[in-house]
């Protein structure tokens, strides 16, 4: 299996258990509209998410250099609003938009600091 396919899976299950924790803290402002629709809403985030996040990083390089680092913050934010209004999640409120944002983008950023064969690049560590 491509590595680029087993990173992409991971990040679909640390996407899916992100979601999850947010229905979990958030209750009644942060749901579903049925089983079927989180699979759907977990698998259009994901690509989503892959997508808005090369855009981000293509626009921010070009334009604004010094805010790349804003890539995943932005692009986590722009698939959660496209998947909100597109595929049955609900999200109330303005403070329940920041925090499930900056909770999605912390638990998948989990992904890119676990080492294991699905990274492209290796680090050599000198002792």
């Amino acid at each position: 299996m491509p590595k680029f396919l087993i990173g992409w899976l991971l990040g679909l299950a640390a996407n899916a258990i992100a979601l999850i924790i947010c229905t979990l803290l958030f209750k009644e402002k942060f749901s579903f509209e049925s089983w079927t629709s989180f699979v759907v809403c977990v698998v259009v985030f994901a690509i989503l998410s892959a997508l808005f996040t090369w855009f981000c990083f293509k626009f921010l390089m070009r334009h604004a250099g010094s805010l790349v680092a804003l890539t995943g913050l932005a692009s986590t934010f722009l698939a959660l609003l496209v998947t909100a209004t597109f595929f049955g999640l609900d999200i109330d409120g303005v403070t329940t938009w920041v925090l499930s944002t900056l909770l999605i983008w912390i638990i998948s950023m989990f992904i890119w600091v676990i080492p294991g064969p699905w990274r492209t690049a290796k680090k050599d560590i000198h002792v």
